[in-house]
């Protein structure tokens, strides 16, 4: 036997013990993605290399013709379970459906066919004689059949090799030793059966290939975690997730990032990996303090901060690798500004929520206490003084009630705003007050965007707090022409505070201001002293008073993206300006 042919024996045996073993591994890995293919590939190979190492043995003998034939049968198997492996392995394994695996099924199916019928017709091959001194022990003369399966095969290799060269671009090459082992494995093959079907060669090198392919793959499971990470997982999680994610190594260096991670940064698609970490955040002052964590974290770590106006938080995961050596890091970032804000907006409800409770507990059980105490002795006296102040303590919890209910309407930031006519809506909320002879003036027409019920709920209690609390004497001051008068209505009696009689007029002026408007009034003023505090709750200038009033201003103003601020007016009563809040 001549030593060439021993050689080239012994590499095939080689080539069926690697690429076993690899189909063994595969196969008892199979409920990862990928691994069921893996396995029928490489059983492809096994018994290619088999069916092409017997003859060699067998030599000018009839088994040899159904030994080459039987080649053919198993070469289609192999390629088979190289692209369905290829595909699931890039992430579209969806396309795997049964109508896909029966079309795929079909050149297989027909090319064992023929093969196994090729005496009748010899379209694959024309097998003109057995001869000794062939290394096969067959001469053979290939047909339009066997070119066709050929094309037929390299075309799935071709799509193959444009799946994974188009993942290992897209996925910034993260699976880079996995790719380049996967190509290497397919490429040299490919080559050796290159020259044995188009040149003088007569050893079939596909098989001396496929040897490398088998140690390929077997290292790339082994060594680099070829089904222990896959990069279906990585596609289908990481660039599914809401969170921005980018991979450090132990250098400081980007390894990978999601299509959020781009967003974030605001790179786009050009390629950053590779880039130190301290460059890319450069952009961006307030993240300075993370640098160092997320390039030194050994342990996880959490962190807050914010980038263009939100809000995120920052988780940073250490990375190790086999060998429990630190690899590198992991960093999550999310975007939790409407939580916080929602966080924000509960902690306001619970404090507003609380001041109601003391509303209810405390402030409505003065006047309760008060309306028992009459009743009991108006039915000892049957006095009819002692109902009016019973009708008086009942008004005063009735302006409560409303008090309440009108805050808690109000407490949210959602409202939808129309252009209003604040003259006619100081008008009708002029009218839903008690006034006695008060008297009201609106200077000019104007509009502004807002809600108009609770603009109305605004301008009757800035209305209730100028007639009750600034009467002294009217102070007349001159006006401008153009102002509209309205006398006092006197309606909705009963709905009020307790009338406090004697009670002096007086003047109530709303007008235009910047881009909003003000409303003041010739009454007696308010100190210096008590403005600060004049908005908190239960801060009120008589005992008929509820203490929220002002405060519903206040939160009205607020929810339109208005603040309110008060002064002395000319005529040294009070002056509210209600405006955007700069």
């Amino acid at each position: 036997m001549e030593p060439t042919l021993l050689v080239y024996q012994g590499v095939l045996v080689v080539v069926c013990i690697a690429t076993g073993g690899v189909a063994v591994r595969a196969w008892r890995r199979r409920a990862e993605p990928g691994a069921t293919y893996l396995a029928v590939m490489n059983a492809g190979i096994v018994f290619w290399t088999l069916f092409t190492l017997l003859p060699t043995f067998l030599g000018a003998s009839p088994w040899s013709f159904v030994s080459l034939r039987l080649v053919i049968v198993f070469v289609t198997v192999g390629v088979f379970g190289l692209f369905a492996f290829t595909l699931e392995y890039t992430g579209r394994g969806e396309y795997l459906t049964r109508r896909t695996l029966a079309v795929l099924s079909v050149q297989p199916i027909l090319t064992t066919v023929v093969v196994l019928t090729n005496g009748y017709h010899e379209l694959m091959w024309t097998e003109t004689a057995l001869d000794p001194t062939a290394v096969y022990g067959v001469v053979r003369t290939f047909q339009a059949g066997f070119l066709v399966h050929t094309l037929y095969s390299y075309a799935l290799l071709v799509v193959a090799v444009y799946m994974l060269g188009l993942f290992a671009v897209r996925s910034d090459f993260l699976y880079q030793k996995q790719v380049v082992a996967f190509l290497f494995a397919i490429f040299v093959p490919w080559i050796g059966n290159v020259l044995y079907i188009f040149t003088p060669v007569q050893y079939d090198l596909s098989q001396v290939g496929f040897a490398v392919t088998g140690i390929s793959l077997g290292y790339a499971i082994t060594s680099v975690g070829f089904l222990d990470i896959t990069p279906v997982a990585r596609n289908r999680v990481v660039e599914t997730l809401q969170a921005a994610v980018f991979v450090i190594d132990t250098d400081g260096r980007l390894v990978d990032i999601n299509d959020q991670g781009r967003q974030l940064l605001g790179v786009g698609e050009r390629s950053v990996t590779g880039e130190p970490v301290s460059a890319l955040l450069d952009p961006f002052p307030e993240t300075a303090a993370l640098v160092e964590s997320i390039t030194t974290a050994r342990t996880d770590a959490t962190f807050e901060t914010t980038l263009n106006g939100r809000t995120f938080t920052v988780r940073i995961s250490p990375l190790y690798d086999q060998r429990d050596l630190l690899a590198g890091r992991v960093v999550l970032v999310n975007d939790v500004t409407e939580q916080v804000q929602q966080q924000r907006e509960l902690r306001q409800r619970n404090e507003q929520l609380d001041r109601f409770a003391s509303v209810v507990s405390h402030d409505l059980r003065n006047p309760l206490t008060v309306a028992s105490g009459k009743l009991e002795l108006f039915r000892q006296t049957r006095d009819d003084d002692y109902l009016s102040d019973i009708d008086d303590s009942l008004h005063r919890m009735e302006r409560l009630i409303s008090d309440v209910l009108t805050l808690t309407r109000t407490g949210g930031d959602d409202i939808e705003l129309t252009p209003v006519s604040i003259g006619a809506v100081a008008q009708a909320a002029w009218s839903n007050v008690e006034t006695d002879a008060s008297t009201l003036k609106v200077v000019g027409e104007w509009t502004l965007p807002a809600k108009r019920t609770l603009l109305m709920q605004l301008f009757e209690n800035l209305f209730r707090n100028s007639v009750e609390h600034g009467s002294t004497g009217n102070r007349d001051a001159p006006r401008p022409d153009d102002s509209v008068e309205h006398g006092s209505t006197g309606s909705r009696p009963g709905a009020d505070d307790a009338v406090e009689h004697n009670r002096d007029p007086v003047t109530v002026t709303v007008g235009p201001l910047g881009d909003g408007f003000f409303v003041e009034d010739d009454g007696v003023g308010i100190p210096e002293s008590e403005r600060a505090d004049l908005f908190d709750e239960g801060v009120s200038g008589t005992d008929a008073g509820t203490g929220l009033g002002l405060m519903i201003v206040d939160q009205v103003a607020s929810v339109h993206g208005w603040e309110t601020t008060v002064t002395a007016s000319q005529d040294g009563g009070a002056w509210f300006e209600i405006q955007s809040a700069r």
